[in-house]
């Protein structure tokens, strides 16, 4: 074999190597953003909810009760306005036409919580997690569209399984796969010319850039920008006893909302029997 074909064998050989360091990288990022997205977000967001989420519910069910008596010394109001006396039916059902929005945000809050509580109830243990993990990535690099653009619909349907046990962490099944799935046949390094070569490397470089600015945006953004804030329990009682103190503002709002109802009602000789459940 010549110089120049011993140079160029070795320089093919070694962009090969380069080459394949860079699809480990990818991998690993790959597998690392959709860890933080789909495991470490939520689990970072049922810490919040349970952690503060009752702070919130309590607040979020005094502000509805002090809109349900501010809405409803409105309307008996308006009604009186007119000379006429406040049906109470009808108010009532207005007001649960117009405050079904509150309604909701108070049962999507309690919901929350208690889906919090579950899902930080059923995490895997600190070494069967790392085990999850270690798979998973295995199974990015074997099966990653983005890493085999050319899946058979086989594979396809493998992928597919891994992703819907990883969403459940379902170590198991992972663990199945991982005894099933066979990493692509990567090519030849002989068989592939210089230009290819670098032509992949350049690919590969720009995905990982890619790759590395969306795991920095998705740690920029609530609920990782709490993480820290979530673990110092100076933080989270202040952040409590912020939430109380807006409570107790809206309870002596609702004090004064109750006292002008009952007010109307004596002065009118209005006694309807309102309040909010």
């Amino acid at each position: 074999m010549s110089k120049r074909a011993l140079n160029l064998h070795s320089e093919t050989r070694a962009l090969a190597a380069e080459n394949e360091l860079l699809r480990d990288e990818l991998a690993r990022l790959l597998a690392e953003a959709h860890d933080l997205w789909h495991t470490v977000r939520p689990n970072l967001m049922a810490l919040y909810h349970t952690k503060i989420g009752a702070c919130e519910l309590d607040l979020l069910q005094t502000m509805y009760q002090f809109a349900y008596l501010k809405r409803t010394l409105e309307l008996a109001q308006a009604a009186l306005n007119r000379s006429e006396l406040p049906d109470r039916q009808a108010i009532e059902q207005q007001l649960q036409r117009e405050l079904v929005g509150w309604r909701q945000r108070i049962a999507e809050a309690a919901e929350r919580i208690k889906s919090g509580e579950a899902r930080l109830s059923s995490l895997l243990s600190p070494a069967k997690d790392r085990k999850l993990k270690k798979l998973y990535r295995a199974l990015v690099k074997a099966l990653h569209p983005d890493l085999h653009p050319n899946l058979t619909a086989e594979q396809a349907r493998m992928w597919q399984r891994v992703q819907d046990a990883y969403a459940l962490a379902d170590l198991e099944e992972l663990q199945a796969l991982a005894l099933v799935v066979k990493q692509p046949e990567a090519a030849v390094p002989e068989l592939l010319s210089l230009d290819k070569l670098r032509l992949e490397q350049e690919k590969l470089r720009k995905h990982i850039a890619e790759m590395l600015e969306r795991i920095g945006s998705i740690r920029s953004h609530p609920p990782f920008s709490l993480q820290e804030q979530l673990a110092d329990g100076d933080w989270v009682a202040e952040r409590r006893r912020e939430l109380e103190a807006k409570k107790e503002t809206y309870e002596s709002k609702v004090a004064v909302l109750q006292a002008q109802l009952k007010a109307l009602r004596m002065s009118e000789g209005y006694v309807p029997g309102f309040g909010p459940n």
